[in-house]
């Protein structure tokens, strides 16, 4: 019995996600959280997804990020 196409494609799915984390998690493993989340959100990642990345929750990557705006960069 072949697999759905649905079941296929939900498959590819969630190993293009593990990827996805794979690669954000390497970009900003050796940075804290007010350094790398601002990164992880200008390429695209969901707050939930760059929380998965720093192993915290939701609610404290939009604070970090908040605080990262607020934060004056170092050019």
């Amino acid at each position: 019995m072949e697999p759905k196409q649905d079941e296929i494609l939900s498959s590819i799915d969630r190993k293009l996600s593990l990827l996805v984390h794979l690669e954000a998690y390497n970009l900003v493993r050796q940075m804290t959280i007010i350094e790398g989340a601002p990164i992880l959100k200008r390429i695209g990642l969901e707050s939930s997804e760059i929380a998965a990345v720093f192993d915290t929750t939701s609610a404290t990557i939009q604070v970090k990020l908040s605080q990262a705006k607020k934060k004056p960069s170092k050019k």
